[in-house]
C-alpha cells in the first residue's frame, strides 16, 4: 500500500520530467516551417538536398506524417517518431488518470496505447498519399492521351502532363522525381524497376507505369490507340475508386462515433458513486485498461482495412 502510494507521488515528477526533456530535444531537432517559407521555395524552385530521400520509404513516410503536424523532421525521423510515441504515451496516461480515475500502475497501458496512435497517424497519412495519386490518375491518363498524339517523344509528354497536376502533389512528386530522372539516366533498363517500385505503391499506378513503358518501348499509332482505350478503362476503375474513397471516410467517422460514445460511457461508469467500490478492485481496472487499448487497437485496425479495401 506504501509503495503504491510513493509511486502514485513519484510518477508525476518523472512525467513531467520526460516530458520537458522531450520538448527541449524536440525544440533543438525539429523546425518549425511556415507556410510563407514553403510558398517561397514552391516558387522559386529551391529544394533542400536533405528533403530528397526515396519516395515510399520510411523516412519520407514519416516526413508525411509530421508535416501533418506543422514539422518538418528532416534528417531527425526516427528520434521524430520516437518522441512522438513518448508524447502520445504520456498523453494517454493522463487521459487514463486523471480523466478515467484509473490508478497509475494501471494507467501506463496508456503508452501501448500512444505507441497504437502514433502507428495509426504514419499508416493514414500514407494511405492518404496513395488515394492522393489514384485521384489524379485520370486526369493524367485524359491529357496525356492527347498530348502523345502530337508529341511523339513519351518523356516529353510525361513532362508536360506534369504541369496539370497539383503543385509538388503526391503523383507529380514521383513523376517528377523517380520516374523521369531514371528513365532519362538508364534509358528503357529502368522500367522494370520504376514498375515494381510503381505497383509497390499503388496497382493503378504500376498499371500507368506498365503502359507508359510499352507506349515508350513500342511507339507507333496503334500503340497510341491502344494506350488510350485502356487509359480510359483504367480511368473508368478509378472513378469507382474514388466513390468508394468517400464511403470509406464515412465509415471511418462512424469508428470514430463509436469509440467517443465507448468511452463517453465508461467515463460515466467510473465516474458513478454507487459503483466506486467495484471500480476500485484490481481486476476491474485491468479490465478497463485492456478494454481501452483493445478500443485503440480496434480504431487503428479498421481505419487501415477501410484504407486497403478502398
Amino acid at each position: 500500500m506504501e509503495a503504491a502510494v510513493i509511486l502514485r507521488q513519484i510518477l508525476p515528477f518523472a512525467a513531467a520530467g520526460s516530458l520537458a526533456f522531450i520538448a527541449y530535444r524536440l525544440g533543438l531537432g525539429l523546425q518549425m516551417r511556415s507556410r510563407a517559407e514553403s510558398r517561397v521555395a514552391a516558387l522559386t524552385g529551391i529544394r533542400e538536398q536533405e528533403d530528397r530521400v526515396a519516395f515510399g520509404s520510411e523516412e519520407h513516410r514519416l516526413r508525411l506524417a509530421f508535416r501533418k503536424l506543422g514539422l518538418n523532421v528532416a534528417g531527425r525521423e526516427r528520434f521524430a517518431r520516437s518522441a512522438a510515441r513518448l508524447l502520445a504515451g504520456a498523453a494517454v496516461f493522463f487521459a487514463l488518470n486523471a480523466v478515467l480515475g484509473l490508478p497509475p500502475v494501471t494507467s501506463l497501458i496508456g503508452f501501448a496505447g500512444g505507441w497504437i496512435l502514433l502507428n495509426g497517424l504514419i499508416d493514414g497519412a500514407w494511405a492518404q498519399v496513395k488515394q492522393d495519386i489514384e485521384r489524379e490518375i485520370p486526369l493524367f491518363l485524359t491529357g496525356l492521351s492527347s498530348t502523345v498524339q502530337v508529341t511523339p517523344n513519351v518523356l516529353q509528354a510525361v513532362e508536360d502532363e506534369l504541369r496539370t497536376l497539383q503543385a509538388d502533389g503526391a503523383l507529380q512528386t514521383w513523376l517528377r522525381d523517380e520516374f523521369l530522372p531514371r528513365c532519362q539516366r538508364e534509358g528503357f533498363e529502368a522500367l522494370d524497376g520504376l514498375t515494381r517500385e510503381a505497383f509497390g505503391l499503388s496497382s493503378s499506378l504500376g498499371i500507368v507505369v506498365f503502359l507508359l513503358g510499352r507506349l515508350w518501348r513500342t511507339g507507333g499509332k496503334e500503340w497510341e490507340t491502344a494506350f488510350e482505350m485502356a487509359s480510359r478503362n483504367l480511368e473508368g476503375v478509378l472513378d469507382a475508386r474514388v466513390l468508394g474513397q468517400a464511403t470509406g471516410k464515412s465509415a471511418k467517422g462512424s469508428v470514430r462515433l463509436i469509440a467517443g460514445i465507448t468511452a463517453f460511457v465508461m467515463v460515466l461508469i467510473l465516474r458513478n458513486e454507487a459503483l466506486a467500490a467495484t471500480v476500485q478492485q484490481p481486476i476491474v481496472q485491468l479490465a478497463y485498461g485492456g478494454i481501452i487499448l483493445l478500443m485503440l487497437f480496434g480504431w487503428g485496425f479498421m481505419n487501415k482495412l477501410i484504407d486497403e479495401a478502398f
